[in-house]
């Protein structure tokens, strides 16, 4: 069980039990505060935020290398992989078509940000962001309905 936490719950677990001890010890954790007031005042820095911001990084990491079931073509892939003359036994073979959709996915993935970027600089110099905004929704759009006319025509990829 402790294998399978994430640091996220690990991190409000701590939070939790730290919170039980202030309750329990006010005194002294009104003490503890008091002292950092007096040196963010002393050192003109802002402890809190930097704590803040910090332990946000934290979490946001911790939610980032979670593994991305949402992925699109993978109905494909699989179908691919188990189904390709020789995939199911040579391992070269099953990387090769996963580096392959892969590379597809990052370039669909950079293509929708550079866009994106277009747009937000499209809007920032007060022109029209409808156009440049048109074509990478056709391409989602596409996309999608290009994962779901394969999920439909691979079945259930195995």
């Amino acid at each position: 069980m402790i294998a399978e936490m994430s640091l996220h719950n690990i991190m409000m677990g701590g939070l939790i039990v730290i919170t039980a001890v202030a309750v329990c010890f006010q005194k002294e954790f009104v003490r503890l505060l008091t002292g950092i007031d007096n040196k963010q005042r002393k050192y003109g820095v802002n402890l809190y935020a930097i704590l803040f911001c910090l332990l946000g990084f934290v979490f946001i990491l911790d939610f980032a290398s979670a593994p991305a079931n949402a992925q699109f073509f993978n109905n494909a892939q699989t179908w691919l992989t188990t189904n390709f003359p020789n995939a199911a036994g040579n391992t070269q073979t099953q990387q090769t078509i996963i580096t392959v959709f892969n590379i597809i996915r990052a370039l669909f993935l950079l293509y929708i940000a550079i866009s994106i970027v277009n747009i937000i600089q499209a809007v920032r110099r007060d022109e029209d962001w409808a156009t440049p905004a048109r074509t990478p929704f056709i391409m989602v759009v596409a996309v999608f309905a290009a994962d779901i006319l394969t999920g439909l025509v691979a079945g259930n990829a195995g």
